[in-house]
């Protein structure tokens, strides 16, 4: 934790001496003591050039802030999906570490730009610096940023969803340097899903020279985060109530996803995530006026491109988002009478605004079809659309389990000492909103009308294919059987529509972050409808079950599974063995077990624990397999190495026809090369 405390602190190093010139000086003495502490370790960050990477970031805020006019908490959010799609873009290469070189290059330009520019530009551009980074509003979210990351400094995996892909992915990225090479992609049952919400957990990772589970999730929650920060720019002057408004402000921030979701709780769940971008498009879209075109449209075009790159369900709410905005430029032209040349500037902005999200969705399936990486759910509703898979006949169950958790039980799944909202409450809470907005005239009569229509259809359309879902693709999963299990399902994948609806009333309510008032019912609705044990769970309360679940692992892992991961050179960036010889992101391992020793669970955490190198496993029946069924195996597989622990009585006579030498030797590392009589092994090592 401490060894994060210190990472972390250091974050405000590059803006120290703007921040505290024109801080109060309690506030200032504050921060220049947390800056002093994190301070005397940084030599080791300084080597992973944490200083020049913030530093880029700083200084591609202050250009967003400063080119279109807009406070710095309301560039955040556009400057984290710039960086987000650069690091997609060098993924491609596996060069994400070639952003060091960028961060090298945009600091030293801003330090060209700044000495190099006239005496009057140059006074200029550090007044706006010093007024933007010295505001209430971006202190509070440096602050909240460098408190969180340090809280969840000693947080590990434990959400099975993490070990399935999103932490096992991120742990392939950190040691790869990028993607991974064909049937060379860890958690190879998920491998068409996007890796939008990867990036910054990435990024946070690369501050430090080893894989560290608190920093993925500092990444993950940075980004979320980023999205809500927007809100702060109520906090527009330093006074003796600022403290309180930054605490309260602060705290409604954490505390608002936890309204109706929980999994991120404890996860790194994307749907959080792509809710959270979703509502910030949402509110990109009705926040026209003061924005120039490019601005106005192109902060949409980005937004959706990250919304499509969170999850394979991310086309939806793409078009959800489509529609709104294509809705909301129609009532505008109308509203505001444009001219006949603008509205054909307006409507060929949208069209880019379209393609965007399509580029995006078409980069990353192009990835996925050249390098054969699919989903089993993907291919689950493959099968489905062409008859090939059986539905079991639970449709009547299912939807009982549906309508009872959709009307009776709590989106974050318990019970609070507040408000308590089901996904049916909540549905019709966001129309008395949007009503309640038009009747205190905060909203104009078409504009509640839009917005309440859009959000009752989208809800409804949402709601019909969730329930369609559990009745074919999901049909086979018993949990949902269950109002407990349908109601994790319906808060998860609602999340965009629960979350991202409550981010566009808030915006309307706040009008932009400019109504003090509106703020403060927007804190008082948080606090009491909020899962507070969950969002503190979250933050500190995680401590207990992280080490409970450490101890899981040792439990699981078996000492075969640790001789296998030794054997394969797990948790490295060279894996086993140098340059295109090396299996991490270049090949994939069969591991196989005797028939008598199946655990699914276990194959997950040692994925985990294996990554970056690419592991299937199989078991082996001696009694009714030959050497041609392992072929197979590793045919089906794409597996270019086999590793096999000790079987039943005949299994080292089946396996050594293919061995190289004539003889098969128990867990060792085998290479399958092509001969003159076939495929052999050659044993590894």
């Amino acid at each position: 934790m401490w060894r994060t405390a210190h990472l972390f602190v250091t974050i405000g190093l590059p803006v120290a001496a703007f921040v505290t010139i024109s801080l109060p000086r309690g506030v200032a003495v504050f921060v220049l003591a947390a800056l002093y502490t994190g301070g005397k370790n940084f030599s080791e960050g300084s080597k992973k050039m944490v200083i020049f990477q913030i530093t880029a970031f700083l200084i591609l805020l202050l250009v967003i802030g400063r080119k279109f006019r807009i406070p710095l908490v309301e560039a955040v959010p556009v400057g984290s999906v710039v960086l987000t799609l650069l690091l997609y873009l060098l993924s491609f290469f596996r060069a994400l570490s070639f952003s060091d070189v960028a961060a090298l290059l945009v600091t030293a330009a801003g330090a060209a730009y700044l000495l190099l520019g006239s005496r009057e530009k140059r006074r200029e551009i550090l007044a706006f610096s010093q007024r933007e980074l010295s505001s209430p509003g971006f202190v509070a979210a440096l602050l909240m940023t460098i408190f969180m990351a340090v809280c969840v400094g000693g947080k590990v995996v434990s959400w099975w969803d993490d070990y399935n892909f999103w932490a096992t992915d991120v742990k392939s990225l950190y040691y790869l340097d990028g993607f991974a090479g064909r049937y060379a992609n860890v958690a190879a049952e998920f491998g068409d899903y996007p890796p939008g919400t990867q990036m910054m957990k990435w990024w946070f990772l690369h501050f430090s020279g080893e894989f560290r589970e608190g920093l993925m999730f500092a990444g993950y929650y940075f980004l979320n985060l980023s999205f809500l920060f927007p809100f702060l720019k109520v906090l527009k002057k330093w006074d003796r109530l600022t403290l309180a408004g930054m605490l309260a402000g602060g705290a409604a921030l954490w505390l608002f996803p936890a309204v109706a979701e929980v999994f991120w709780t404890d996860g790194c769940c994307a749907d959080l995530t792509m809710a959270l971008v979703y509502g910030g498009f949402l509110a990109a879209a009705a926040d026209r006026q003061g924005h120039g075109r490019f601005f106005y449209y192109g902060r949409q075009g980005l937004y959706l491109m990250l919304l499509v790159l969170c999850k394979n369900t991310g086309f939806l709410w793409a078009a959800f988002g489509l529609l709104f905005t294509y809705g909301y430029h129609f009532l505008c032209c109308r509203k505001e009478n444009t001219q006949k040349e603008e509205r054909k500037r307006d409507r060929k902005a949208l069209f880019w605004v379209t393609i965007c999200p399509v580029a995006a969705e078409g980069s990353w399936l192009g990835f996925c079809l050249l390098n054969r990486r699919v989903a089993k759910l993907t291919g689950a509703a493959i099968q489905m659309a062409t008859g090939a898979m059986g539905i079991p006949a639970v449709q009547e169950k299912m939807v009982r389990a549906f309508g009872e958790a959709f009307t009776k039980w709590p989106l974050h799944r318990g019970k609070t000492p507040g408000l308590d909202l089901t996904p049916l409450g909540l549905y019709v809470l966001l129309l008395v909103f949007v009503f309640l907005l038009y009747r205190f005239r905060v909203l104009a009569k078409g504009q509640a009308v839009y917005a309440g229509s859009f959000l009752a259809v989208t809800g409804a359309v949402f709601y019909g294919i969730n329930l369609a879902s559990h009745l074919t693709i999901f049909a086979v999963e018993t949990q949902y059987l269950e109002p407990f299990g349908m109601i994790s399902s319906i808060e998860r994948y609602g999340a965009p529509f629960a979350i991202g609806g409550l981010y566009l009333i808030a915006f309307y309510l706040t009008r932009g972050g400019e109504s003090l008032k509106g703020a403060l019912i927007c804190i008082l609705f948080v606090f009491l409808a909020t899962d507070h044990g969950g969002a503190y769970r979250a933050l500190l309360g995680y401590r207990e079950a992280a080490g409970n679940e450490l101890a899981r692992r040792e439990e699981i892992l078996d000492d075969k599974a640790r001789q296998f991961l030794e054997a394969i050179g797990a948790g490295g960036k060279e894996g086993n063995g140098h340059g295109e010889d090396k299996i991490a992101g270049h090949g994939r391992v069969l591991y196989l077990r005797d028939i008598s020793d199946v655990s699914w669970v276990r194959n997950t955490y040692i994925n985990y624990e294996a990554a970056p190198v690419s592991v299937m496993y199989g078991n082996v029946d001696v009694s009714s397999m030959d050497s041609g069924d392992i072929l197979k195996a590793l045919e089906d597989a794409h597996a270019g190495f086999l590793y096999v622990d000790e079987l039943a009585k005949g299994g080292r006579e089946l396996l050594a026809p293919l061995a190289w030498e004539g003889d098969f030797a128990y867990g060792c590392l085998y290479q399958a090369v092509e001969g003159e009589h076939g495929i052999c092994l050659v044993k590894r090592g």
